[in-house]
């Protein structure tokens, strides 16, 4: 299985700036879940108003980790939400997004361990 993440945007950003890399990493560890976690009650009470706003706020985390398959799913989640199309659909993503992210939430937080020993 290839890697869900890359951390290649974060660290040109950061320009290797560790501590910066490794706050964003824990902000994306401790958010993310909780979002998650919000985004799937609103799809599944079919809340698109919420889910929308819910994955437009997620598209930005999911980018600076690198995990673009799955913030090109949310861009597919938040416009289908807000324009109301495609809403049987939405499930399916948000299931895809879900159930990748979280492998690549454990191996995140491997990676953010690693670069603690490197301070």
């Amino acid at each position: 299985m290839s890697q869900i993440y890359n951390l290649s945007y974060l660290q040109d950003v950061s320009k290797g700036n560790i501590a910066f890399m490794l706050d964003m990493i824990h902000i994306f560890l401790t958010k993310t879940p909780e979002t998650l976690d919000i985004l799937k009650k609103e799809v599944e009470a079919n809340n698109w108003e919420m889910v929308g706003f819910y994955a437009h706020k997620l598209k930005a985390t999911y980018a600076y980790m690198g995990m673009l398959e799955l913030k090109e799913l949310l861009i597919l989640v938040e416009k289908s939400a807000k324009q109301m199309e495609n809403l049987h659909e939405i499930p399916v993503w948000f299931s895809s997004i879900y159930k990748a992210t979280q492998p690549a939430l454990l191996e995140i937080a491997e990676h953010k361990q690693l670069l603690e020993k490197a301070l």
